[in-house]
């Protein structure tokens, strides 16, 4: 077992006020971002130059003053959607260089959008964070971005004092997250040649371990049921995040993304009753050649350099008019929640039977292919079609909906001939059934 890093003995508090805030230059706004954290009014973004923030109605993004204490290239605490706090987390990484002297890492908070900071916990292995929509601070602590923590601590007033609710519980802690079945609890993911939760049925954290996904009773948060998922068996394309691109996709609280969107020509669509709900849209392929340029810089000055990028061009799959592909997610004003998946899911079954003879018999089946038709999809070159979504759901109430798209082509793209296999979403997006 690793031993944990020990906590920097400090007792400090500093707070700051934001003055003299300036725009990031055009370097800074092609970096990376490290982390960000979307809050009400604003998003925050952690890069190596320094913490930013924008206003989410103007998304104009400037420069934070932070204490001289305060570590760069940190990351945030988990929140709930509605939290006005913004805590950043400032872990010492064995990546890192030797830290400047007087820096004082841990965990800071803000109660005022940035403009001030407090440190309210200085130890140097704060990990996974997560602030419990009661108010209850969870923490992991043994982290140093190579290995993940070990343990797990608790604090009911915002880092001041802190519980260690470890118990037996053991492995690498990847992350937290509320617990959906035991309010107030949190689930830890973690990982120990496989991956696995460990949940707690009350405050006494007796740890068990569920292996696999864990269903969900019940209504799902928003952000959970309209979830940005994507996956793909052949070809990734990542899309990632930046000061200057930040606001061309719904990034929320990641940092990449798969390149692939279903991207919704309106955000808001208005029928009468009896009306066919159909929603024109377009699959766009992001690309931003600024966020590239970097890499090609690096290899360059190392002496190997590389062609510059170029954007990508990829076959995607689709019936025009089809549906095999496609699917819906929706949310109505009364809170009930409907998932219609694709369809056309290639799984395999194997049953197994046994003979009145007792000789056991398996067999495999899987659904036919699909036809389908290819299209080629470039960042200049975006796929446009319709999706009559009154064919997934019926609309019948009159009242406003939240609505997400879902593609997946189910592993029906042939390989051989390099199309484009996986699935992806499209934002969340109001549908409108007038009275």
């Amino acid at each position: 077992m690793r031993r944990t890093p020990r906590a920097l003995m400090i007792a400090l508090t500093v707070v700051l006020g934001l003055s003299g805030a300036s725009a990031p230059t055009r370097e800074e706004s092609n970096r990376l971002l490290t982390a960000v954290s979307k809050r009400p009014s604003y998003v925050f973004a952690s890069t190596p130059d320094g913490l930013f923030r924008a206003s989410l109605e103007t998304k104009l993004w400037e420069r934070l003053k932070t204490p001289p204490e305060m570590p760069l290239n940190g990351t945030f605490a988990a929140e709930p959607e509605s939290s006005r706090l913004v805590l950043y987390v400032a872990l010492r990484s064995q990546r890192d260089k030797p830290p400047r002297a007087g820096t004082h890492h841990g965990l800071y908070l803000s109660r005022d959008d940035g403009a001030t900071w407090e440190l309210v916990a200085a130890r140097n292995d704060f990990g996974a964070t997560l602030l419990h929509p009661t108010g209850t601070l969870f923490a992991v602590t043994g982290d140093d971005e190579v290995n993940h923590g070990e343990h797990l601590l608790r604090s009911p007033d915002l880092g001041k004092t802190w519980r260690d609710i470890t118990g037996k519980a053991s492995g690498q802690f990847m992350g937290l997250e509320p617990d959906p079945d035991h309010p107030g609890l949190v689930r830890i993911q973690a990982w120990a040649l496989r991956s696995y939760l460990l949940v707690a049925d009350d405050e006494n954290y007796q740890w068990r371990v569920v292996h696999g996904p864990r269903p969900a009773d019940g209504r799902r948060p928003s952000h959970k049921f309209f979830s940005r998922d994507s996956f793909t068996t052949n070809n990734f394309y990542e899309y990632r995040a930046t000061l200057s691109n930040y606001f061309q996709y719904d990034f929320a609280n990641q940092t990449s993304v798969q390149a692939l969107e279903i991207v919704p020509l309106k955000t808001r669509f208005e029928f009468a009753p009896g009306d066919r709900i159909v929603v024109p849209v377009r699959v766009v392929l992001h690309y931003d050649p600024n966020a590239e340029l970097p890499f090609w810089r690096e290899r360059d000055e190392k002496g190997r350099p590389n062609p510059k990028p170029d954007p990508p061009t990829i076959k995607f799959a689709d019936q025009p008019g089809g549906t095999d592909f496609w699917g819906l997610r929706v949310e109505s004003s009364d809170d009930e929640q409907v998932e219609k998946s694709p369809s056309g899911r290639r799984t395999i079954t194997i049953s197994v039977t046994t003979t009145p003879d007792g000789k056991t018999v398996s067999t495999r089946s899987q659904p036919a292919a699909v036809k389908y038709e290819v299209a080629n999809l470039s960042p200049s070159s975006p796929y446009a079609r319709e999706v009559e979504l009154s064919r997934f759901f019926a609309f019948s109430k009159p009242g406003e909906y939240r609505v997400q798209i879902v593609y997946d082509s189910g592993g029906h793209p042939d390989g051989a001939e390099d199309v484009w296999d996986g699935g992806f979403t499209s934002p969340v997006f109001t549908v409108v059934i007038r009275m």
